[in-house]
């Protein structure tokens, strides 16, 4: 099996709330393999002043509230 090696959470230029959720998906996705099924989904949805709404599901929600100016370029 070959492995990629991606830059560690630490070293990824993001706003708090992204990196969280990045850390978050990250941490669902390597559970579900290990566990051998999931489902989960992933939506977002623009609010007032241009701020996203980010909100993962898996099992339970988790909400990430991002400002325009934090979102990735």
């Amino acid at each position: 099996m070959r492995e990629t090696n991606f830059p560690p959470s630490g070293l990824r230029k993001y706003s708090t709330p992204v990196h969280s959720a990045l850390d978050l998906i990250e941490k669902l996705l390597v559970e579900g393999i290990k566990h051998g099924h999931f489902d989960y989904s992933i939506t977002c949805e623009t609010g007032t002043g241009g701020r996203r709404l980010l909100i993962v599901k898996a099992g339970k929600s988790h909400k990430f509230s991002i400002m325009e100016q934090d979102v990735p370029e």
